[in-house]
C-alpha cells in the first residue's frame, strides 16, 4: 500500500487554556486518517508564538508528521479561504474548536466554497 502524502487542511480554533489538549486530539486524528502532511489553520485572535508555545509539547511527540501552521486573525478569514483554495488535491479537512468557537466556526464552514466543503472529513464542532 502507498504511503498518501496529500495534505490534510484542518481548521482549528480554542482558547488559550484549550489549545494544548485538543492540539493533541488533532495530531492523533491526523495518525488514524493516515495523514503524513497537516496543514493547520489557527483563527484566533493570538499570536503565532503564543499559539506555538501552547502546541510545542504536542508538536514534538509527533515529528513523524510534516505540519505547516497559519495562524489568522478572526477578521482575516477570507484570506485564509483563499489560502486554503491554492492547496491542490488535499486529502480532505477537519475542524476542531472549543466550545466557544463552534458558532464561529460554522460561520466559517458557511462561507467555504461548495468545493472546498465536499472534502471535509470530519467535523469536531458540530
Amino acid at each position: 500500500m502507498e504511503t498518501d502524502f496529500r495534505p490534510i487542511i484542518v481548521l482549528f480554533s480554542a482558547k488559550n487554556e484549550e489549545t494544548t489538549e485538543l492540539f493533541r486530539k488533532v495530531l492523533r486524528e491526523a495518525k488514524v486518517l493516515g495523514g503524513k502532511k497537516l496543514i493547520i489553520h489557527v483563527i484566533e485572535d493570538v499570536n503565532y508564538w503564543d499559539f506555538f508555545s501552547n502546541s510545542r509539547e504536542a508538536i514534538l511527540d509527533n515529528l513523524d508528521l510534516g505540519i505547516e501552521i497559519y495562524t489568522w486573525k478572526t477578521t482575516d478569514t477570507e484570506n485564509m479561504i483563499k489560502k486554503i483554495e491554492e492547496i491542490n488535491n488535499p486529502k480532505g479537512i477537519v475542524t476542531f474548536c472549543s466550545d466557544d468557537y463552534k458558532y464561529m466556526m460554522r460561520k466559517i464552514i458557511d462561507n467555504l466554497p461548495t468545493s472546498l466543503k465536499a472534502n471535509i472529513i470530519k467535523d469536531y464542532c458540530k
